[in-house]
């Protein structure tokens, strides 16, 4: 059976709570994020990583609950977390879901959102970051809330960005790499709908 959604339990900490998480038909979690997936009640299905991290006694709770555990060589040119997507994509699983990895210096922060970004095709990619969101999307319907602040961060020039269902709505407008305009923005339905000709874009929005 074709797997449709997936976890990805990052390292580092983490302050989603269980109920704001659904049901998964993968859970991974990265290295350290193996003892966040087992705070929240969750069994992970996989454990990748070089270990470097994760306490002895989770690995061995782990081993007991006979979790599949991928184990890398420390000295590596990928994160524990892009050897993670990376394993979730090539699943083809459309609909992937990223907590924790919250705090910590600022390199890994970029670092997770860059890796994000580059690593995104069809997929739409959720990462749930303190009491906020960001989304990279797959379809230009995007269901947030009324009355929601938003913002959009370009990664790249927009060509032709259509915002509706916003406080301010855009048309075919080209936006520029480091523009402001695109940010804080407010929604005046449940729905909003976003599409861009080409470009590189985030979504975040708050919980």
């Amino acid at each position: 059976m074709k797997m449709k959604n997936a976890l990805i339990v990052n390292g580092g900490l983490n302050s989603t709570k269980r109920d704001q998480l659904g049901n998964y038909d993968l859970i991974v979690a990265v290295d350290s994020g193996t003892e966040q997936a087992y705070k929240l009640f969750l069994k992970p299905d996989l454990i990748i990583g070089d270990l470097d991290s994760i306490d002895e006694k989770t690995i061995k709770r782990a081993e007991k609950d006979e979790v599949q555990i991928l184990k890398y060589e420390t000295n590596k040119n990928e994160t524990d977390f892009e050897l993670a997507l990376k394993h979730v994509i090539d699943k083809e699983i459309k609909d992937i879901t990223i907590i924790g990895g919250e705090y910590g210096e600022i390199d890994h922060l970029f670092g997770v959102l860059t890796v994000l970004i580059s690593f995104q095709e069809d997929q739409q990619i959720s990462w749930i970051h303190k009491d906020q969101t960001v989304l990279i999307p797959n379809s230009k319907k995007i269901a947030i809330g009324c009355n929601v602040e938003f913002s959009i961060l370009p990664f790249t020039n927009l060509k032709n960005l259509n915002i509706s269902g916003a406080q301010w709505n855009l048309d075919n407008e080209n936006i520029e790499f480091g523009k402001s305009v695109t940010l804080r923005n407010i929604t005046i339905d449940n729905d909003i709908e976003v599409s861009v000709e080409d470009g590189k874009f985030c979504l975040i929005y708050k919980n």
